[in-house]
């Protein structure tokens, strides 16, 4: 990337690809229903990656984009903006290796170098055709483009990172007679095209491989949860190194290794091999391993107790090569047991399950079943939490919200998130010991009696405000309402079940 170097577009560029007709015998233009209006073409600066601070965009799960953007601000980001499932800031190159190599909830790092505004397909070909792509990238280097679409003047993204590749092709052509190829596996440099309305951004993926790809997964299990969202979940909860942590349902152990690298401050990159930036033409290795060194000094030596159980025999030894494979095994326990048999040490802690979200599972974004193995899972659940689980913090996060609701526990807190396209929900349970406050609905009698008490104490609040009664008075008056009745006999009946 050669620094000072700058180029403007002009309306005189011409290809020799006409996406009008290209895109209709595809079935993909359509012609734009915005008046056309002129708007002044701005001049492309190629060399602020090499000094000085420059936006970047960090991609995250839709629901953690607030503990991204506190996880820039402790990281030292500039200019911080919270977007839908993103969060632009400012930074040098520096601060984007040091980005790409610490957060934990980012999925990738961009880098903006172009914005315009087009009103027709044709237009945004010759936009690419005219950026200088060869201060980019060599002949003998390689590309690839991702896209994201929502606009009428494109209706697939397919056909978009088409038209991009077409456009930077037909560049190197006229010049140098000369190509570079595209690699959708291993490319030298990854393109991502944004398109909203009328409105373009090109940027230069940093990342290149998703950052949720740590690097320490020898093996998975089926869907796992993404390392990303793992660590932005236990970010979000109110757990500390020092209290005990359990992975109910670790699978290949997500959550547990990601909670060992939180408490002992590992960098969420560390174990991968490389980045995006390492093959962009301004790379700076000396400056990297600066950054890579100052992270490390900063791994600490703290013993949390992290527990993760899993069912599966051949399951638990990939969550245990895992585990090894980060090197956390001095704090990390894998146990070969059914969470339903396991009995905690210590009377207090915070509990995380990802149980089965039912037959559709998966990355579809469909709504999984409810059937009743699964509704009786769920309500295992709750029952094992109400019996050993006592002074827990619980989170759960699920895609079956009929089924959650089995558990027979309110939730103290819901969140929504998205593990990939399937829209979840992160349930927090606090589980007090020794009372019965965790307001179980088993029943619609249950539900009816909890109705009627609530009603019977907005009237009995209602009757103090106007006789102005004392408050020891006011507890003998509630002890007596039907619906407390109700309740005290209710929990009376489950303390025997159990």
């Amino acid at each position: 990337m050669a620094s000072g170097a700058e180029a403007t577009i002009t309306n005189e560029l011409s290809g020799d690809r006409s996406y009008k007709t290209k895109g209709k015998q595809m079935g993909h233009y359509r012609r734009p229903q915005a008046p056309k209006k002129e708007y002044k073409r701005e001049v492309i600066k190629y060399d602020n990656l090499n000094e000085g601070d420059f936006e970047m965009i960090a991609t995250t799960f839709y629901g953690l984009e607030d503990v991204l953007a506190a996880e820039l601000r402790k990281l030292g980001a500039k200019n911080i903006d919270i977007a839908n499932r993103a969060v632009s800031f400012y930074g040098d190159k520096g601060f984007m290796y040091k980005a790409n190599l610490c957060l934990r909830t980012a999925l990738r790092i961009l880098k903006p170098i172009r914005r315009f505004y087009i009103q027709e397909q044709e237009e945004y070909y010759k936009f690419i055709r005219g950026m200088e792509w060869e201060k980019l990238i060599e002949l003998d280097d390689t590309f690839v483009v991702d896209s994201v679409v929502n606009t009428h003047f494109f209706n697939h993204t397919q056909f978009v990172s088409q038209v991009t590749k077409d456009g930077i092709v037909d560049r190197f052509n006229e010049k140098f007679q000369v190509r570079p190829s595209v690699d959708k596996e291993h490319p030298t440099l990854r393109i991502n095209v944004h398109i909203f309305r009328h409105d373009v951004t090109i940027s230069l993926d940093s990342s290149d491989i998703i950052l949720h790809k740590r690097g320490y997964r020898s093996e998975v299990n089926t869907a796992p949860l993404k390392e990303s969202l793992a660590a932005g979940i236990i970010l979000l909860s109110d757990w500390e190194r020092h209290i005990p942590m359990i992975d109910g349902m670790t699978g290949s152990g997500t959550f547990a290794i990601e909670a060992a690298m939180i408490a002992n401050k590992i960098p969420a990159g560390y174990f991968r091999k490389e980045f995006g930036f390492m093959k962009w033409k301004d790379w700076d290795s000396d400056l990297y391993d600066t950054i890579f060194e100052s992270m490390v000094s900063k791994i600490s030596e703290e013993q949390p107790k992290i527990t993760a159980i899993e069912l599966n025999a051949k399951t638990a030894k990939i969550a245990k090569t895992n585990v090894e494979n980060a090197k956390v095994e001095d704090v990390v326990t894998v146990v070969n047991q059914d969470f339903f048999d396991f009995v905690p040490e210590k009377p207090r802690g915070v509990l995380f399950l990802n149980p089965p979200y039912g037959e559709r599972m998966g990355e579809t974004g469909e709504k999984p079943e409810v059937d009743d193995d699964m509704i009786a899972f769920y309500k295992k659940i709750g029952d094992k939490l109400k019996k050993d689980f006592k002074g827990f913090s619980v989170w759960i996060i699920t895609a079956n919200m009929e089924a959650a609701k089995f558990i027979g526990l309110r939730p103290s807190r819901k969140i929504t998130l998205f593990n990939s396209q399937l829209e979840c929900k992160l349930l927090k349970f606090e589980m007090y010991e020794g009372t019965k406050r965790t307001h179980k609905f088993e029943n619609k009698a249950e539900d009816e009696g909890l109705e009627f008490e609530k009603k019977a104490e907005d009237k009995e609040i209602e009757s103090e405000k106007k006789e102005n009664i004392s408050e020891k008075k006011v507890v003998e008056k509630k002890s007596v309402i039907k619906g407390l009745e109700f309740r005290k006999k209710k929990e009376e009946d489950s303390t025997n079940d159990e």
